[in-house]
């Protein structure tokens, strides 16, 4: 399968990934999938699924596309760019235009969109020329963002972003 269309493809895989995340803590509620899964419908912990449904994606291009040996850079780098693009657009929409959070058809239009713009992202940077580095930097973000992630779940800064309108609550509720 050519990379061009694997990357189409993975727009919806990471769309399905990420519908899939968001309820795992929601089913297995404790305190590791707490740490890894959103656990309100904050703005901010919708972080997570897009970080871990790149972070998936890329290890699945390292397995299959072994010739890409920049997958994990190229997944890192686009998804910090979706999150980005996610919390720029998503959060004046819903708190300067709507005024609300339970539109769910805005919300997957914007993050089905934010995806699709993170692959062509992703697919220019496969493109690019390797540096054995870049892969452990990618590592290294995702750690730190997952680590940031989970601290915030717990400690969540009191702003908007961080709120739970449905809970009324910041972070997760103890």
């Amino acid at each position: 399968m050519s990379l061009k269309i694997w990357k189409i493809i993975s727009v919806f895989l990471v769309f399905l990934t990420s519908s899939l995340l968001h309820f795992i803590y929601v089913w297995f509620p404790n305190t590791f999938t707490s740490l890894l899964f959103p656990v309100n419908e904050s703005i901010w912990e919708h972080n997570k699924i897009i970080i871990g449904s790149f972070l998936i994606w890329a290890i699945i291009e390292k397995i299959f596309f072994k010739e890409k040996k920049n997958s994990l850079w190229a997944g890192f780098i686009s998804g910090i760019f979706c999150g980005a693009l996610v919390m720029l657009v998503f959060t004046p929409v819903y708190f300067l235009i709507l005024k609300t959070q339970d539109n769910i058809i805005v919300t997957f239009i914007i993050f089905f969109i934010a995806i699709a713009i993170s692959e062509i992202l992703n697919y220019k940077i496969l493109q690019k020329e390797y540096k054995p580095t870049s892969e452990k930097l990618a590592l290294i973000g995702f750690g730190l963002i997952i680590v940031l992630n989970a601290f915030l779940t717990y400690y969540p800064i009191k702003v908007g972003i961080f709120y739970d309108y449905n809970k009324l609550t910041y972070g997760i509720k103890n």
